[in-house]
């Protein structure tokens, strides 16, 4: 049975349910946590339209929906070493685009001896890079998002993990111009056998591999032609 987490922060609401093998617990946060620097907001991200939209944009109205705090309590609460996704849809907490440091730092407090992961596409500003290392460094995966190869190399240089947008016929592995890997997810490449739930990689912190999405969703092609311009 799927099972279903739901919560509200500053500029954030959770809430829905998703699709997926058994005990992948999972979050969507309301669209405003978005940073308007994403160059797919509104021009073909996979969470504006289709299944995952109908739960993003009642989050903030869904009567299951519940503050940061009792989010977070929930999060506390999860067996320990259970694997949870944070964002569905949506982004961290964050004013203006700087990234809620006290509202991420309750956040790992309560995935302690979870493992718990998310992504971010708020720019690489010193301030957020400290709040996301601060993160990862104390058990809470954090991934960088990056707008397609060209920036790897950038988003890697931080030592910090790093995912990636990819071409809708990216091959399965493929490498930077400083000889950098990237694969892509396994649940695209072999989807009969893998699930978030069943993989486990964009939860490890200290792999030395980038992940790549190829554009997907609805509008995978809209998306595609914003990223890469083809």
């Amino acid at each position: 049975m799927t099972q279903v987490l739901t919560a509200e922060g500053p500029t954030s609401k959770l809430g829905g349910q998703v699709k997926d093998t058994p005990s992948m617990y999972r979050s969507y946060t309301e669209p405003k946590s978005c940073p308007t620097t994403c160059p797919l907001m509104g021009k073909g991200c996979y969470a504006e339209l289709g299944p995952t939209n109908w739960v993003w944009k009642k989050v903030a109205t869904n009567k299951k929906s519940t503050d940061w705090a009792g989010f977070c309590k929930k999060i506390s609460k999860l067996p320990k070493g259970t694997m949870w996704r944070h964002n569905v849809a949506g982004d961290l907490p964050n004013y203006a685009g700087t990234i809620d440091k006290i509202a991420v730092r309750a956040l790992v407090r309560a995935n302690t001896d979870k493992n718990g992961f998310t992504y971010t596409h708020h720019a690489l500003t010193d301030t957020n890079l400290v709040t996301v290392k601060e993160a990862n460094d104390n058990g809470f995966t954090v991934n960088l998002s990056a707008n397609g190869m060209h920036q790897v190399d950038q988003y890697m240089d931080t030592d910090l993990p790093v995912v990636t947008v990819l071409p809708i016929d990216a091959p399965k592995v493929q490498y930077t111009a400083k000889g950098r890997k990237v694969v892509v997810c396994p649940a695209v490449t072999r989807p009969d056998k893998v699930t978030c739930s069943t993989c486990g990689i964009c939860a490890n912190n200290n792999r030395s591999y980038a992940i790549g999405f190829p554009a997907h969703g609805v509008s995978k092609k809209k998306a595609q032609l914003v990223a890469f311009g083809s």
